[in-house]
């Protein structure tokens, strides 16, 4: 019986090593896990702080677009008003010498008409 329990403490021995290899396996497989995920997250961190940085910049540029737009716009109004303006001087005028004319012909017929 002496050689059974050496052999049987040799294999309880030989299944301790294994189990503790397995546990310290396990062990570096939850380390690499665990560095694979925070480098992940790092990543995953950086991408995110990037796409940010992308969408703060296209946001000021919109913002300075939209600037120079409202500029031309109002710029366009002014001249848009001032050519109106003009537009109506011009209108008045058209008026005023085509009742000129009018009367000058009204002269003439009527100085036409008495000789």
């Amino acid at each position: 019986m002496g050689s059974l329990s050496g052999t049987s403490s040799g294999a309880s021995t030989v299944t301790q090593v294994s189990e503790e290899l397995q546990a310290l396996l396990m062990e570096e497989r939850k380390r690499k896990r665990k560095v694979s995920n925070r480098e992940s997250a790092r990543r995953s961190r950086m991408r995110k702080k990037k796409h940010l940085d992308d969408l703060t910049a296209e946001l000021t540029q919109l913002r300075e677009d939209n600037h120079q737009i409202i500029l031309s716009l109002n710029i366009t109004s002014q001249r848009y008003l001032h050519v109106e303006a003009e537009n109506s001087v011009l209108r008045a005028q058209t008026n005023e010498l085509s009742r000129r004319l009018q009367s000058l012909e009204d002269i003439i017929t009527f100085l036409q008409w008495k000789q």
